[in-house]
């Protein structure tokens, strides 16, 4: 009996289409990278997983460190940033960065120059000195099972600490002794599921091509 091996490889090939077309509609990163030199005591800025503890001085570092929070959150109602409001209906990812040394040690930790990119556009950054902003937002931008802290004096950024937003990066320069520096960073989130739309629509075309291929067959 003649096998029909092309048959089952085009069956194998849309299978694997389809698979992959779903694996790409789900996948999400929103902070992708960092870069820059090393703070004072030496150490690169890295992403990490959302801590469980997002308080001080239960997490602590020797460099920046940013994670991701809550993705994809239609706003219900308008949130303030450090120098306006994002929009009700606006789809956006949610990111925390911070330095937080822990307790003794070297007086104060710098670490400048550090560029973190992201996914989509930047649309603002909470960073006023107590927290308010980030306190205010949690609710709705926190990362799920994470605890987070009450507003406090110095939780935001004061004195030469600064940020950049250009585009989809942020620049972002702390220094800090204790408290340490924690800021939460809003970006426009993207909609992945219409990018993969021709990937799915073919493997479906070839699994459309295998029944009528079969029925042709069985005339």
């Amino acid at each position: 009996m003649k096998k029909n091996v092309f048959g089952k490889g085009l069956a194998v090939l849309a299978a694997s289409i389809l698979a992959s077309a779903v694996t790409l509609s789900s996948a999400h990163s929103a902070l992708v990278s960092v870069g820059g030199p090393v703070s004072t005591a030496g150490v690169l800025a890295s992403i990490i997983a959302a801590p469980v503890l997002v308080t001080d001085p239960v997490v602590t570092n020797l460099a920046q460190e940013g994670f991701d929070e809550m993705q994809g959150v239609v706003l219900g109602a308008p949130i303030s940033y450090d120098t306006g409001v994002i929009a009700a209906g606006t789809r956006v990812d949610s990111h925390m960065i911070f330095l937080n040394k822990p307790t003794g040690g070297a007086a104060t930790v710098f670490h400048t120059g550090v560029l973190w990119t992201f996914s989509g556009t930047v649309l603002g950054v909470m960073s006023d000195g107590v927290g308010a902003l980030e306190a205010a937002s949690t609710a709705v931008l926190g990362a799920a099972g994470s605890t987070y802290t009450a507003p406090y004096s110095a939780r935001g950024m004061e004195g030469a600490d600064a940020y950049i937003i250009a585009g989809s990066t942020l620049l972002v320069g702390m220094g800090v002794s204790q408290p340490g520096d924690w800021i939460r960073v809003v970006t426009l989130s993207a909609i992945p599921l219409p990018a993969t739309l021709p990937l799915y629509g073919a493997g479906l075309a070839l699994m459309g091509f295998l029944g009528w291929r079969k029925k042709k067959a069985s005339a």
